[in-house]
């Protein structure tokens, strides 16, 4: 199996079958072997941060690992975009597909993503990319600038359970 470099716009699978906890995080999966017949869920990174934590998106498709990349594309997205990290540093998740020509804002909507960044009475609403201030009673109506390690993303999969992606 092909591997790719963590590159904006490129697939990457979520293997649904390593075990789970915190000290998982930190496995170095690099010399693990996968195979292409596993169930997988699947994610495209959108956007690289290494210091406040990838934003990707993941897919409604779970299965072995399609042939074509328009199979999981096409399938939507199983939740709004999120912010992880460990996952591709450590080599649990892999890129598995590349994508010619990736524009974020077309093919992922990122001028529509939206996070709370602050602390009461102090919030921004990032969206986009760009910040600004917010009410209160404003930033109740989105989700929190929150980073996920892998296995708490692969549980919320794994058990249907999609409320562990929030805060």
């Amino acid at each position: 199996m092909e591997y790719f470099e963590k590159k904006e716009g490129s697939i990457f699978f979520i293997p649904l079958f390593l075990p789970g906890g915190v000290k998982e995080n930190i496995k170095n999966y690099k010399s693990f072997k996968f195979s292409e017949n596993e169930t997988y869920a699947y994610g495209r990174l959108i956007e690289k941060n290494d210091s406040t934590g990838d934003l990707i998106e993941i897919f409604k498709y779970t299965g072995e690992i399609p042939k074509d990349k328009n199979i999981i594309l096409n399938s939507g997205r199983l939740t709004e975009p999120i912010h992880t990290t460990l996952a591709f540093d450590r080599s649990r998740w892999r890129f598995i597909f590349e994508t010619d020509n990736y524009d974020k804002n077309k093919d992922s909507n990122y001028s529509e993503i939206t996070f709370i960044l602050g602390t009461e009475n102090s919030f921004d609403l990032w969206k986009g990319g760009t910040k600004q201030r917010i009410s209160n009673d404003e930033a109740k109506k989105y989700n929190p600038w929150t980073i996920f390690n892998p296995t708490r993303v692969e549980d919320a999969i794994k058990t249907n359970n999609l409320a562990l992606l929030q805060q």
